[in-house]
């Protein structure tokens, strides 16, 4: 990988963690009262297995992007985490999917 293409694929890496750590600390540390004749409740990300879904594969996809950026620009290991990026992204697709759906239910 010339050395051009390692530092725009480290910039977006970069990018990606702070976009899924900054996604999942603040579903993790969401919380929401309302109230209703006179009856208040509380929810909660730990609530709902979806939420739960969406917090844990930010948590681990932003694990994966950390530990990702220390991979040396002449690793052999690139074909491996293309398709590791590919998994990822559609585990990531599919935890935003079953949050909206379950905010559109409501």
């Amino acid at each position: 990988m010339s050395k051009m293409k390692w530092i725009f694929s480290l910039v977006l890496r970069i990018l990606a963690f702070g976009a899924t750590v900054s996604a999942a600390i603040v579903m993790g540390t969401s919380r929401e009262k309302a109230n209703f004749f006179s009856v208040s409740f509380e929810a909660k990300y730990s609530d709902i297995p979806s939420f739960k879904y969406f917090v844990v594969v930010e948590a681990v996809a932003s694990l994966y992007c950390f530990l990702v950026m220390f991979l040396p620009a002449k690793s052999s290991l690139w074909r491996f985490i293309i398709i590791s990026d590919l998994i990822f992204t559609m585990l990531l697709t599919s935890s935003i999917a079953a949050a909206l759906a379950v905010e559109l239910n409501e």
